[in-house]
C-alpha cells in the first residue's frame, strides 16, 4: 500500500514539473537590449518604440524627437504610451547633435528611427543610453505598395 501511494506521488509530482517545463514564459523586459531585428522596413514592419539591437552590431532608436533643456541641454528619441504610464522614457540620448542639427530641429516632435553605434565614452548626462548616429529619419506611418 506504501508503494502505491509513494508510486501516485512520484508520478503526480513529475506531470506537474512537466507541465511546469511546458508552460511557455515572455522573457522580462530589459530597456538596455532588446533581441536582434530581422524585419526589413522596406517590407513594411514597423519597430515598436525603444532601442533595438541589429543583427550587424548597430542599434537603432526608434521614438519621437525632443529637445529636453535639462543638465546643459540636449537631444533625446522618447518612447513610452500615457496608457502604459511610462509616456515620454528616454528611449536613447543623441551623442553627437552637433553633425545633425539642420535634420534634428526640422524632426523635433515628429517620430523618427536614428541609427548608430552604442556610445562608450563618459558622459554627464544622466538621462539615458546615449547613441552615436549615422543617421536619422523621420518614420512614415504608411507602409509601402501592396505587392
Amino acid at each position: 500500500m506504501k508503494t502505491r501511494i509513494l508510486a501516485v506521488l512520484v508520478i503526480g509530482i513529475l506531470a506537474i514539473a512537466l507541465i511546469g517545463c511546458a508552460a511557455k514564459t515572455e522573457p522580462a523586459a530589459d530597456q538596455g537590449s532588446t533581441p536582434p531585428v530581422t524585419g526589413d522596413a522596406a517590407a513594411g514592419s514597423r519597430l515598436a518604440f525603444g532601442l533595438h539591437d541589429l543583427e550587424d552590431g548597430t542599434v537603432q532608436a526608434v521614438g519621437t524627437l525632443e529637445y529636453r533643456d535639462l543638465e546643459g541641454g540636449f537631444w533625446a528619441i522618447v518612447g513610452g504610451t500615457e496608457a502604459d504610464g511610462n509616456a515620454g522614457t528616454v528611449v536613447a540620448v543623441i551623442a553627437n547633435p552637433e553633425e545633425f542639427t539642420s535634420q534634428l530641429e526640422t524632426l523635433s516632435g515628429k517620430t523618427v528611427t536614428a541609427t548608430g553605434k552604442r556610445f562608450e565614452g563618459a558622459s554627464i548626462r544622466m538621462a539615458g543610453p546615449e547613441i552615436t548616429i549615422t543617421s536619422i529619419q523621420e518614420m512614415s506611418d504608411t507602409g509601402g505598395a501592396a505587392e
